[in-house]
């Protein structure tokens, strides 16, 4: 693999987040495109690659901040005997590059005049809720990565849970989170429209994909509209998140229950043969 190949192989990434040697699931393989390799010749590139090679890969990719790795089939369900699964991840490690902006999910989002902030705070829900559907209500950790077969929601039932989650905002009423407030304004088909651009950018990160219609269930039509399963990538990428950007809050609410504890002992009667014991 000399340069040209490495910058074609890293393009190639870029631009699908992930590459198989023989993808599952009836799924076919990307062809080449104008100024781009075929997902066939970029597995291969990086099969035959040297150790050398595949080093300069490595520290290519760490300079902006991403890490390839390689799963095979015996690693998580959907990788078919023989294949070979590459996923392009964020590397905790590393700091990403200004480059990676956030500048898609805005404009997707985007219905009016609308502040970065308040746009931020739809994803954030979209993103809360959508994760509910993929793992709460399957009773699933997000190191539950071999499960990302079972996780399937419909768009409609997306909207369904947002409209949910706007009226238990509205019950609060004053002692609703500020910064939550402004989802309240929405109008309309508001939430509808956010949710398919939410869904959209999912898709082309390549954390989603459309369930094909041989995989679709008989509830499909009752669960309303199109069906959408989590990815190996989606559900690798939620377990990294869930590890390094979220385990702070696992540790703060610990952190709570511990101190609860801690007071609740401090506030016990004494049983003075205890304390003789002791």
């Amino acid at each position: 693999m000399n340069m040209t190949e490495m910058g074609e192989v890293v393009a190639f990434l870029l631009r699908y987040r992930s590459a198989e040697r023989a993808p599952g699931g009836g799924r076919k393989r990307r062809a080449a495109r104008e100024g781009q390799l075929s997902e066939r010749d970029v597995c291969a590139l990086i099969d035959d690659a040297s150790d050398l090679e595949r080093e300069a890969l490595r520290d290519f990719l760490a300079g902006q901040g991403l890490r390839l790795k390689a799963f095979e089939s015996g690693d998580y369900p959907g990788i078919a005997p023989g294949s070979r699964y590459y996923a392009l991840l964020p590397d905790p490690e590393l700091e990403q590059p200004p480059l990676y902006t956030r500048e898609p999910v805005f404009e997707a989002l985007k219905l009016r005049q609308e502040s970065r902030a308040e746009l931020a705070q739809w994803y954030l829900q979209l993103w809360l809720l959508m994760h509910t559907l993929l793992y709460t209500r399957y009773n699933r950790a997000l190191s539950d990565v071999s499960r990302y077969q079972e996780a399937t929601f419909a768009g409609a039932e997306l909207v369904e849970l947002m409209r949910d989650q706007l009226e238990s905002l509205r019950t609060l009423g004053e002692e609703a989170p500020e910064t939550s407030r402004v989802l309240l304004e929405e109008r309309g088909e508001d939430i509808s429209r956010r949710v398919r651009a939410f869904i959209e950018l999912q898709v082309r990160a390549g954390l989603l994909e459309s369930l094909r219609d041989g995989e679709v269930g008989a509830n499909a039509e009752e669960s309303g509209g199109e069906v959408w399963q989590q990815t190996l990538l989606g559900a690798l990428e939620s377990e990294q998140i869930g590890i390094h950007q979220l385990g702070h809050l696992q540790a703060l609410a610990q952190g709570r229950v511990s101190s609860r504890h801690a007071d609740e002992a401090l506030d016990a009667p004494i049983d003075e043969h205890e304390e003789t014991q002791a």
